[in-house]
């Protein structure tokens, strides 16, 4: 018998070599503005900051910047035969999730695709602090036989970043540390050729 995937959705990973000194700047830097709050859209518990990250006068906002249009670009030409246009933009906020905080299920609604970039993970339990994928088939969650198979458990590691789809649906678990977890996400929009958001 052969099989086919039908209607895979792309996830691709990432991982920043010798991220350690990048990933204390980004947390300080990320400390220093906290109380800059921005909208909590889907967050509960934690601190979410404006969406202006990328426009920050900052070195290890600027040296993420160039690291995440490097990835995007590369995430791109493997999943879309559509050129990159020079108009396509985007914006950054940072999550700070400590104990107890957790994001419930949404979508970046109109970006094309969104990435998450860990720069501070404390030790966690199995399941804590996790980021999860929901399967798009949403008739496939109430099937039995693939029941066990619609979300995609992802265990947050420091250095890494994950880049999907801004229609999948996600959320993040809570977790029980002392320490906090920050994330920076990105919402990317495509400049096809035909019209510039």
């Amino acid at each position: 018998m052969q099989m086919y995937n039908a209607f895979p959705t792309p996830v691709g990973f990432f991982d920043v070599e010798n991220s350690k000194p990048l990933n204390e700047g980004l947390t300080n830097f990320l400390y220093s503005i906290k109380e800059e709050d921005g909208p909590q859209r889907s967050m509960v518990g934690g601190y979410h900051s404006k969406d202006d990250l990328l426009s920050r006068n900052n070195t290890f906002i600027q040296q993420f910047h160039k690291i995440i249009s490097e990835q995007i670009k590369e995430y791109h030409s493997k999943v879309s035969k559509v050129q990159m246009g020079p108009n396509t933009r985007m914006v950054s906020w940072c999550m700070i999730y400590p104990a107890g905080a957790r994001s419930e299920p949404h979508l970046h609604s109109g970006a094309d695709y969104s990435s998450a970039y860990y720069c501070k993970v404390p030790k966690l339990s199995n399941g804590e602090g996790n980021f999860v994928g929901v399967d798009p088939r949403q008739v496939a969650r109430w099937d039995n036989n693939f029941r066990g198979q619609c979300h995609m458990n992802v265990t947050a590691k420091e250095g890494q970043g994950i880049i999907f789809p801004g229609w999948l649906d996600h959320y993040v678990t809570p977790h029980k540390s002392d320490e906090d977890r920050i994330c920076i996400t990105t919402n990317i929009f495509i400049d096809q050729g035909t019209f510039t958001r």
